[in-house]
């Protein structure tokens, strides 16, 4: 019998401008995150990935504290300036090769199941 190791996830989420409802959503993802580790669907070593699409207002800082209490499960990556949608979330991407079996990709609002 062939066991299968669960595959690393890395669920990145661009972000603009997304301070004022971002720790919400950083709870929630976490939440799913973690309950698709309980049924090992995905592997322990699953994680987030915030994009900072150059944010004007607090959501760097709300993408820190996420990172610093959330240990490897939440990461953060900034970018130097707005870059739009699209670019930020092919840095996103193409950030996770090597580190990731796959990557999904969300927006921020988690309008969209």
């Amino acid at each position: 019998m062939t066991t299968t190791k669960p595959p690393v996830i890395a669920f990145v989420v661009t972000c603009y401008n997304e301070e004022a409802g971002l720790a919400h959503a950083i709870a929630d993802l976490i939440a799913h995150l973690d309950g698709l580790k309980r049924s090992k669907a995905i592997s322990p070593r699953s994680y987030i990935v915030l994009v900072d699409d150059g944010s004007t207002d607090g959501t760097w800082t709300v993408i820190e504290n996420a990172a610093r209490t959330n240990g490897r499960r939440v990461r953060g990556l900034k970018l130097a300036r707005n870059v739009g949608h699209q670019n930020a979330l092919l840095a996103g991407l193409l950030e996770q090769i090597g580190k990731a079996d796959a990557a999904i990709s969300l927006d921020a609002d988690l309008q969209d199941d």
